[in-house]
């Protein structure tokens, strides 16, 4: 179905109703927010005219919730975990909350990979799907596509622990963790999809262009970065991605507020290079910070562009549902500060122990299918590596 414009504003309306009883006017800390995560499939409330599958593995688009708790880690070790809980939070919860994370589970029950990955479609099959992206491109009907596959494997044991040992491999600014019951998210993404300041200051950090790491050898390493940086391709592709998020803040920003003040910026991860450019603006006072995120939503850098155009190309390509992958985990507290990640580097298990991946690249005019399959696959090799050791 398209965008249905009353369903669209219903869900924001409802979100924002639930923060606006609990938000503190002063701007001060305080605990909790509205947090989850909104699967890709979503995008059929959020883009306009968009008529997309309604199909998840989950068979939901998402999990959101309330909270006026929270459990502070210090990451590094040197603190002890801190609970806070919202002044509104009566004393019968702040009971019934120590009391389950004093009872908590061992989460760090060994996890294990018990049937290894496999792709959903052949390297054959995605390649053909790169020409056919191509195809749309010389017709005239896009820019760039984003086109991804999938991975399913068997698991046993945390996905908590596996989280934990996949941030561990893979150290990144905006990994989640996100435990919705019949499955969970496991997100070890790099990307920064929205950040809005105290409901003003909007930035936007996309990522297109990747290189592999090669870490046995310094000079080489930066030799590739360096190659990254200066390549005609991947910052074409990263230019188009930047413009279409220019035009999605303009939407809800203040008029000749969207600047970018860094453009083609190399970011090195543990495995790979990335090219990552800073997108800001000004947010309008009559819009929130939540839907600011549904108007954006999904991220540009993993639709295409045009974004909605490129959503349908992805949609007759890819016979899988992308889930968590390529929608977001965000936070929104009630000092008015959200933060969300593009959902990419993402992995889901579920109740009938499958574990869920997927990989994808941004295709351009001069694209080569072998260099995008290789280069979606490297996206994802170490992560799966990593849990395949455990």
């Amino acid at each position: 179905m398209p965008r249905d414009e009353p369903a669209f504003s219903e869900l924001a309306i409802e979100i924002e109703r639930a923060w606006d009883k609990y938000a503190h006017r002063e701007h001060q800390p305080t605990a909790g927010g509205i947090m989850g995560t909104l699967f890709y499939e979503s995008g059929n409330l959020t883009v306009p005219g968009f008529c997309g599958r309604l199909r998840t593995d989950t068979g939901d688009f998402g999990y959101i919730g309330l909270y006026l708790w929270q459990l502070t880690f210090d990451t590094s070790g040197k603190e002890p975990p801190r609970l806070d809980f919202h002044r509104d939070c009566d004393s019968q919860t702040r009971e019934r909350i120590a009391a389950l994370i004093d009872q908590a589970p061992d989460y760090a029950s060994p996890f294990s990979i018990s049937r290894s990955f496999t792709a959903d479609q052949s390297a054959e099959h995605y390649r053909n799907g790169v020409s056919e992206v191509l195809r749309y491109i010389y017709a005239g009907d896009c820019y760039q596509v984003n086109l991804s596959n999938k991975y399913v494997g068997s698991y046993q044991g945390s996905p908590y622990c596996a989280f934990q040992a996949l941030c561990d491999a893979v150290p990144v600014p905006y990994a989640a963790y996100v435990n919705a019951g019949p499955y969970q998210v496991l997100s070890i993404s790099p990307e920064l999809f929205l950040s809005i300041e105290q409901g003003r200051k909007v930035v936007s950090k996309p990522i297109k262009g990747t290189r592999p790491r090669d870490l046995t050898s310094p000079e080489n390493d930066q030799s590739i970065a360096d190659s990254l940086a200066a390549a005609e391709k991947d910052r074409a592709e990263n230019l188009m991605i930047v413009d279409l998020i220019r035009n999605d803040l303009s939407k809800f920003c203040e008029p000749f507020s969207v600047s970018v003040p860094q453009l083609f910026s190399i970011e090195s991860y543990e495995n790979v290079h990335q090219l990552v450019s800073t997108v800001e603006g000004r947010l309008r006072p009559d819009c929130t910070p939540f839907r600011a995120f549904l108007s954006a939503f999904p991220g540009g850098s993993i639709t295409g562009a045009p974004k909605r155009r490129a959503m349908e190309i992805i949609d007759s390509l890819e016979q899988h549902s992308r889930g968590p992958y390529c929608g977001s985990v965000f936070r929104w507290d009630f000092s008015n500060n959200l933060e969300s990640n593009i959902a990419i580097r993402t992995l889901m298990t579920d109740s009938v122990g499958q574990i869920h991946c997927w990989a994808g690249c941004g295709i351009v005019a001069d694209s080569d299918p072998d260099d995008e399959y290789r280069e979606s696959v490297d996206k994802v090799q170490k992560l799966m590596h990593v849990l395949e050791a455990l």
